[in-house]
């Protein structure tokens, strides 16, 4: 796919309002939450605050629709892509490390593939192996509620469903420090 001039114009505009963000999350008066460094480090910006984002039903690629409800209790990785996105491949197998080594913890990702038929997804992962949870976001609909205009673009959503942090770009989520972090969120 051939990005156009809007679709580079919208990437820049999510990534200046990440960095934005990044400037105002944290007055002088308020104190970072504990998380706030690890995940500044994986290159996710902090919100001040958690932000509630509601409700959503994404259906499982090869399985039944999953509310974000489903998750209460978890942290959710909540990260959108495509198949011809050069970084959302990139980080793919770490995203398939990182679940496997989180993989009975109150963590779980759910990889929303963006504006792909279900086929063309399904023949992707089945040929590279990735086990992690994978939707489907054929209308993009739902990556455009989460301004995933430039991916891939990552929430970070703690345990009540409310983002924490994001992050438009990939991440090396299979560091050490990645999967101590990310466990260490499943279980406060």
């Amino acid at each position: 796919m051939i990005a156009t001039a809007s679709m580079r114009r919208a990437a820049l505009t999510a990534a200046a309002l990440l960095a934005l963000s990044s400037v105002l999350a944290f007055g002088e008066a308020k104190e970072a939450p504990w998380y706030a460094e690890g995940l500044k480090k994986l290159g996710f910006t902090v919100f001040s605050e958690p932000e509630a984002v509601g409700d959503f039903t994404a259906p499982a690629l090869g399985g039944p629709a999953v509310r974000l409800r489903d998750q209460a209790g978890k942290v959710v990785l909540l990260n959108f892509w495509a198949t011809w996105c050069p970084p959302c491949r990139a980080e793919m197998p770490a995203l398939n490390a990182l679940w496997s080594k989180t993989r009975g913890k109150a963590f779980t990702i759910m990889g929303v593939s963006v504006g792909e038929k279900s086929a063309t997804v399904a023949d992707f992962i089945k040929s590279k192996g990735y086990a992690y949870p994978i939707f489907l976001d054929e209308s993009s609909q739902l990556g455009s509620r989460f301004g995933a205009r430039s991916i891939p673009t990552t929430y970070i959503l703690d345990k009540s469903g409310k983002a924490i942090a994001g992050k438009v770009g990939g991440a090396d989520y299979d560091s050490a420090e990645a999967i101590a972090l990310f466990s260490e969120l499943a279980t406060r």
